[in-house]
């Protein structure tokens, strides 16, 4: 049977921060608490007696770090951990990572101080390295919206790449040929993912990739009207555009109005995420169906139920078409 000694040799720590660990004493750190529990898991340590029962049990919560607060995808994956958490009367606790590596990490050392194990991560800066890490560490630790590496059980993903993919190959088998590419300038995996998608499109189809044709711009409304106003004034003959999301393709789309261009008619446009209602849109905006909800709800079962939980890891891409495509215009480049 396990000893506290086994534990404290394993993590290469003493046996007195081992007893702190179990006691919950303030004065030890995150990554120490994590190493020590980790070395438990190892040699298979039970706390027995009047020790402590597992953190998460006296807490009974389940952590959600996202990106950032301002967008309704962070809503919609809010509400599917909500719902998990629920049915496992337990209370959800949520911070920020602001799309900043050392962020992210605050925020996971913060939920460990106060004793959370089970943690949802929305992570899109930290490293693959680091992840893989706290997955180690943390049971309960499970990745959103991105796979990982050597911790796929512990991670619940879109397929990004055919998102695009899809959405591209709709424009082209409406006729377009000549399709813009709207994108982020943020260094994440799914600007790349979502671009290799439009570019396996075009590439299959037999069209040549141009640089060119991509706008990367920030997040945000501005970004999708900076993006249009490039496209603009670079004067292409492009009759459709891929949206990275639907902010972008709502913004650039009343760009495009306002200097008097016709949607669909004179361009097609296809977004990414449907996390607006269509009634934000004229016309009602053809997206990409990113099930963010449903890939929460499968995130919180894994994280309280364990990796060996029976639920989906991998996550399919739908192409929901409406009202913003249609046949390309026959003329040269958009009038304005």
């Amino acid at each position: 049977m396990a000893t506290i000694n086994d534990v404290a040799k394993v993590a290469g720590v003493s046996t007195a921060t081992v007893s702190r660990v179990i006691n919950q004493s303030s004065n030890v750190s995150p990554e120490t608490v994590m190493q020590v529990e980790s070395a438990m898991t190892q040699v298979g340590y039970k706390i027995k007696g009047n020790q402590r029962l597992n953190i998460n049990q006296e807490l009974n919560v389940i952590g959600l770090i996202v990106s950032r607060f301002n967008s309704p995808f962070y809503g919609l994956l809010s509400q599917g951990i909500e719902k998990i958490a629920k049915q496992y009367n337990k209370k959800m606790i949520v911070a920020s990572g602001n799309y900043d590596a050392e962020c992210e990490e605050d925020a996971i050392k913060f939920m460990v101080s106060k004793g959370c194990r089970n943690i949802v991560i929305h992570s899109k800066i930290m490293s693959d390295q680091a992840l893989v890490q706290y997955a180690k560490k943390i049971p309960g630790f499970v990745v959103i919206n991105r796979c990982v590496p050597t911790i796929e059980d512990q991670c619940v993903w879109l397929n990004q790449s055919e998102g695009t993919y899809q959405a591209t190959k709709y424009l082209i088998d409406q006729g377009h040929r000549k399709i813009a590419f709207l994108s982020c300038d943020i260094e994440i995996d799914d600007k790349f993912l979502r671009l290799d998608g439009y570019r396996r499109a075009l590439n299959d189809a037999g069209i040549e990739f141009n640089p060119d044709w991509v706008e990367e711009v920030p997040f945000g409304e501005s970004g999708g009207a900076l993006a249009a106003t490039n496209f603009l004034n670079k004067g292409l003959p492009m009759t459709a555009m891929v949206a990275f999301n639907d902010f972008f393709a709502a913004a650039a789309i009343q760009v495009f109005k306002e200097h008097g261009i016709s949607i669909p008619e004179q361009l097609s446009i296809v977004g990414f995420d449907d996390v607006l209602p269509p009634c934000y849109f004229t016309p009602k905006l053809t997206t990409i169906r990113n099930p963010i909800e449903s890939m929460a709800i499968n995130a919180a079962r894994i994280s309280l139920e364990g990796k060996d939980s029976n639920v989906s890891r991998a996550f399919h891409p739908l192409l929901i078409k409406r009202e913003s495509v249609t046949l390309p215009r026959t003329e040269g480049k958009l009038n304005r």
